[in-house]
Formats: C-alpha cells, structure tokens, sequence
C-alpha cells in the first residue's frame, strides 16, 4: 500500500486545504544507515515508489522529505 500513499496523501492535502511544500514526507532510505537520518526541500523519488506516488498525485515534488536511513540487508 505504500506504493500508491500518494492517493491518500493528495486526498489529505485537500481536504486540508495543503500545498505541496506544508507537507512533510518521512520515508524509509536503503542508502542511508541504520537510524540515520537527513532531510531534505523538493527533488527526485529517487527510486522510492511511496515518494513517486506522492510526486505524482500532488503535481509537484515540492514536499518536503524525512528521509530514515534502514541500511541495506
């Protein structure tokens, strides 16, 4: 489900009445380490299909992401 968050994240935005950059995204990230974290303004998915779902139903990659570090298996 996590793949197709953007429906529910666009929905939320508009029932809130949000743009794009008051939301902040906080998602897991295989290329950071174990509990690492870094935030970062607009950009790429980057291969995450939670952040490209989000990209796509808000029209906009202007939100705001905190991204978690899991590292890699």
């Amino acid at each position: 489900l996590m793949n197709l968050s953007g429906l529910s994240v666009a929905s939320a935005a508009e029932i809130y009445n949000l743009r794009p950059e008051d939301i902040y995204l906080v998602h897991d990230d295989l290329d950071k380490a174990l509990g690492k974290v870094a935030i970062k303004l607009g950009g790429s998915a980057r291969g995450h299909n939670g952040v490209r779902s989000c990209i796509s139903a808000l029209h906009s990659n202007e939100m705001t992401r905190l991204r978690v570090g899991i590292g890699r298996p």
